[in-house]
């Protein structure tokens, strides 16, 4: 189910980077999410801190590629080879 939900989370942000062209945008929105999930399940702080620095860094780099590479066939190659580590 949350597979699902990533997923569709994900393509509604690419489609946001394509309309506002701000990566960073993108990746506090993908990033605010996880760290809203990790707090309902109870994470401590010190690993939220880190898996929440590290979701950012991730993610803003998998959206900075994605803006830079509009415009060629590596834009595809980025959005689906990430695509897979965005769900995990």
């Amino acid at each position: 189910m949350f597979i699902i939900i990533r997923f569709f989370l994900l393509a509604a942000l690419v489609k946001l980077l394509l309309e506002t062209e701000k990566p960073v945008l993108c990746a506090g929105i993908y990033t605010s999410l996880g760290v809203i999930l990790h707090l309902v399940l109870g994470w401590g702080l010190v690993p939220l801190l880190i898996a929440t620095a590290t979701a950012f860094a991730l993610a803003w780099l998998y959206f900075w590629l994605l803006y830079r590479l509009q415009e060629s066939i590596w834009f595809w190659i980025v959005l689906v080879g990430g695509l897979p580590i965005g769900l995990v």
